[in-house]
């Protein structure tokens, strides 16, 4: 795993040095502190259509305890800027308070079809009512601003851009024409996006400007009293009082001492902003104030949550996905406040997040369970006497670690149920198949739970219900706040792309749920792993074991919760703590995800491509629907409900590699409709150790020398097509003397295998490393699998100069050139009678074996690593 984290460090040195140049030669005593963007109860209507169709308001956030906040926070001028609307700083002004007059206007840019967000200050109530008509039009709006020297200042100037719908750059250059002010540290938002900001404004130049204004046709003098000034501002973007103050900016206002005792701080703040006096101040920062925001808005809406009127939300404006969506969170929050633990939780976390201790009987009737989670809610208390950037830290960590406890207490519970249902024989007779033929749901809600199974899943949620569902809340909010924040995050790579600077590291997670297992997937991520580490590519692998350890370029994280499926033993299934992949994707710069497996990792690539809107790709090396039909027995009903599952599945990812031709048809075939160009073929290759050495039968197999030996090796699975082998091996031995079978490798299909061959030896699991002198030492081997979407022993028999028989399925017919290093067929008697032709033509060993050689050196891992470094535009 990488440890480095250079381009958080760069950013984080890059602000420094600006905000010590933006404030270094001024006196102190000559400047007011502001934050020029904060919130409070008055910013009613949110700005997402989910919100408005809810009714829920942005905050509940009183006037007084913002400005109570802001003052502790060293902020000795004020002004509340919220959406739309001025209530809050008339309302203060009517009782006396000295408040720079402020509003963050929704402005519409008509040309560009974008909606962007306007700070304006200094304004009269008519002034107020006419920006609010204009406001649909940026142009019209800067013009009456500008008429009436209203500074106005463009906020978070990356941010508010859907995925769909990102501007060009000149969008960005002509906007950049209009306006004087821009926000650059907003403090809901990451220190990439505001140093983008940064950078952008402080390189415009006289020359670009004009030259621009010619290209657009702008007359800069309707919009802007001086066009070529640019100034930076600051502000918190506060919605719930937490870190108001924490980011803004200072007014320089000469001989200020003296100028107090005849003007008010808001008028020579007013006076600042006009004349371009603005100093931002604020810290480093990534997703810490926005989940902490978050998580307090949605323990601020289950405290004051009142059921919608359905009508109202039907007739509302909004997508019908939008409506159900909000239907949807109206019935959580609705269930949620009959979750009374779960209530008191959220009411405790709310006071402790504003800063408000718990009473001593609140400590004394937590249960000792949750006593280490009460003492971290305390924590978060004392944290609002550091200094901002330690209090953010310990804020957030704080937050994790309660996630973490509360993620212990669920799986530990949840672990023992699961092991008590075993013992009570409750999940013996799991079955897949079964399984998937309850996905056919009926529409009635009741028609899926009876009285008796409504005691049972009580039952089984006794005591899980509430740290599940704090651990969600929790977890939930940071998905959040990485969506929010990340949206742009294609703008942001464009923005630096065109600057050329700050452009984000290529790095990516591979994620997988096998690793140490013995399977051919788990082979091929390990040779993976080891070219990885050689050629110190900017890619990690992160795998879930209790036995495995952390690497370079190898992260292994615990699980929280291993359940054993009783009919796929081989592969259990463990589940890793999601928030701790979460908060590593951030601290190590990914940008881009591969999954190489359908199960818990393969969900958990979705959740992070969605959350942080990065590509992701898959690595196909399953054939689930032979699986389906071989392993699981399942009718072509049944398996057409599997096939539909993974397109859904598949259909999430960016791109997909796949290791043989029939893959890529299928995959793009009317079945499975996944866009051809976004498939991608690829390969294995064997580790340097699979050469020919010198070994004889006697040694390796404790048979004679002249006695011929048939090899399979893998798992003896009946999905393997293992029991073929004994049809085939009978064949052979009816027409060739001195055949002897032997089996390397163990799974469920051994006992079966050793009543229909008791001549056959079985060697059971042999480590890779002795595997090319058994290679070496046999004369065949026979692959009878259709299950195979590769064949790495293929290619390991091949790489030793062993010929291989093999059905003409998937994997194994693209590598094996048939009658030169091996025989394809579509047929058990027809794998027979080419093996008998082979052993019949003893002139034929030879050339094989060479072809063989020569085969499996077309497998170059530095030509397979190459393009798929480049197909991954690593």
């Amino acid at each position: 795993m990488s440890k480095t984290n250079s381009f958080q460090e760069q950013l984080k040195s890059g602000l420094e040095l600006f905000l010590e140049s933006q404030i270094e030669g001024y006196r102190q005593d000559d400047l007011l502190k502001i934050d020029l963007h904060c919130h409070d109860y008055n910013s009613k209507i949110p700005d997402e259509t989910l919100g408005r169709i809810l009714g829920v308001p942005e905050t509940w956030l009183k006037s007084k305890d913002l400005i109570r906040t802001l003052g502790k926070s060293g902020c000795d001028t004020f002004t509340i800027t919220n959406h739309n609307n001025a209530t809050s700083c008339w309302q203060l002004q009517e009782e006396g308070y000295d408040i720079l007059v402020g509003t963050e206007f929704s402005v519409t840019v008509p040309d560009f079809k974008v909606g962007i967000h306007v700070l304006a200050y200094g304004f009269s109530k008519e002034d107020e009512a006419k920006l609010n008509k204009l406001r649909y039009n940026v142009y019209e709006f800067l013009k009456y601003a500008n008429q009436k020297n209203i500074p106005t200042v463009w906020a978070h100037p990356l941010y508010h851009y859907t995925v769909g719908k990102q501007p060009s750059f000149d969008f960005f250059s002509k906007m950049a024409l209009i306006f004087e002010r821009f926000e650059v540290l907003n403090g809901q938002r990451d220190t990439w996006q505001n140093m983008l900001v940064k950078e952008w404004i402080t390189n415009l130049t006289p020359e670009k400007l004009e030259k621009d204004a010619k290209l657009f046709n702008v007359d800069v003098s309707l919009y802007t009293r001086h066009p070529y000034k640019k100034s930076l501002t600051g502000g918190s973007d506060d919605h719930m009082g937490i870190f108001a103050g924490h980011t803004g900016s200072y007014l320089y206002v000469p001989n200020l001492q003296e100028r107090l005792k005849t003007s008010s701080r808001s008028s020579l703040a007013l006076e600042a902003i006009r004349e371009h006096r603005i100093i931002p101040y604020g810290g480093h920062q990534n997703i810490e104030k926005l989940t902490i925001a978050f998580l307090d808005y949605i323990f601020q809406v289950a405290i004051n949550f009142k059921r919608p009127d359905l009508i109202r939300m039907v007739l509302h404006k909004g997508t019908t996905q939008d409506k159900l969506v909000a239907v949807l969170i109206s019935n959580l929050f609705t269930e949620l406040k009959h979750h009374k633990t779960t209530m008191k939780f959220i009411k405790l976390f709310h006071k402790v997040f504003v800063g408000k201790s718990p009473s001593k009987l609140t400590k004394l009737v937590v249960k000792k369970t949750y006593k280490p989670i009460f003492e971290e809610a305390l924590n978060i208390v004392k944290s609002h006497h550091l200094e901002p950037a330690e209090m953010t830290s310990n804020f957030y960590n704080t937050i994790n670690n309660i996630n973490d406890k509360l993620n212990g207490i669920f799986f530990k519970r949840l672990q023992k149920k699961i092991d008590k249902s075993y013992d009570e024989k409750k999940l013996e007779y799991f079955n897949f198949e079964k399984m998937i033929e309850r996905l056919e749901f009926s529409p009635n809600l009741r028609d899926h739970i009876d009285k008796k199974q409504k005691k049972k899943i009580s039952s089984f949620l006794d005591g899980l219900s509430f740290p599940f569902l704090s651990s969600t809340l929790i977890f939930g909010t940071n998905l959040l706040s990485s969506k929010v924040l990340y949206n742009t995050r294609n703008l942001l790579n464009e923005f630096s792309e065109e600057l050329g600077v700050l452009k984000h590291p290529k790095r990516m997670l591979w994620l997988t749920d096998t690793f140490e297992d013995k399977n051919g997937v788990s082979k091929v991520l390990q040779e993976m792993h080891t070219e990885i580490k050689r050629l110190n590519l900017p890619i990690d692998l992160l795998v879930c074991s209790d036995t495995l350890k952390s690497d370079e370029h190898l992260i292994v994280i615990k699980p929280e919760l291993e359940i054993k499926i009783p009919n796929y033993q081989e592969q259990p299934l463990r589940i890793p703590n999601i928030n701790k992949i979460h908060k590593l994707f951030i601290e190590n710069n990914y940008d881009r995800i591969m999954c190489s497996t359908e199960g818990v990792m393969g969900v958990i690539s979705i959740v992070l491509k969605n959350a942080f809107t990065v590509p992701a790709y898959f690595y196909l090396h399953t054939d689930w629907m032979m699986f389906a039909r071989k392993k699981m027995g399942m009718d072509q009903h049944q398996a057409d409900k599997v096939r539909r599952i993974l397109r859904v599945f598949y259909k999430n990812f960016d791109k997909i590699f796949v290791l043989n031709n029939d893959h890529k048809k299928w995959l793009a075939s009317y079945e499975m409709e996944y866009d051809q160009a976004k498939i991608f073929k690829t390969g294995h290759w064997v580790s340097k150790n699979f050469i020919p050495v010198k070994s004889d039968k006697e040694t390796i197999f404790n048979l004679p020398n002249d006695c011929k030996v048939l090899l399979y090796v893998g798992r003896l699975s009946k999905e393997k097509g293992v029991m073929d082998i004994v049809s085939i091996y009978r064949k052979v031995v009816k027409e060739i003397d001195q055949v002897r079978m032997v089996f390397v490798g163990t799974g469920s299909a051994e006992e079966s295998l050793r009543k229909e061959l008791p001549e056959a030896l079985f060697l059971g699991w042999v480590d890779s490393t002795k595997l090319p002198a058994i290679y070496s030492a046999a004369d065949m081997l026979l692959l009878p699998s259709k299950f195979d979407t590769f064949g790495l022993v293929v290619l390991e028999a091949l790489s030793c100069g062993l010929p291989v028989a093999a059905y003409k399925a998937k994997g194994p017919k693209d590598i094996i050139e048939h009658e030169k290093c091996g025989y394809l067929s579509a047929h058990a008697s027809g794998l027979s009678r080419f093996i008998i032709q082979y052993f019949e033509n003893p002139n034929l060993k030879s050339s094989f074996r060479q072809n063989a050689l020569k085969q499996a050196s077309a497998y170059s891992k530095n030509v397979i690593m190459g393009q798929l470094i480049k197909d991954l535009d690593l």
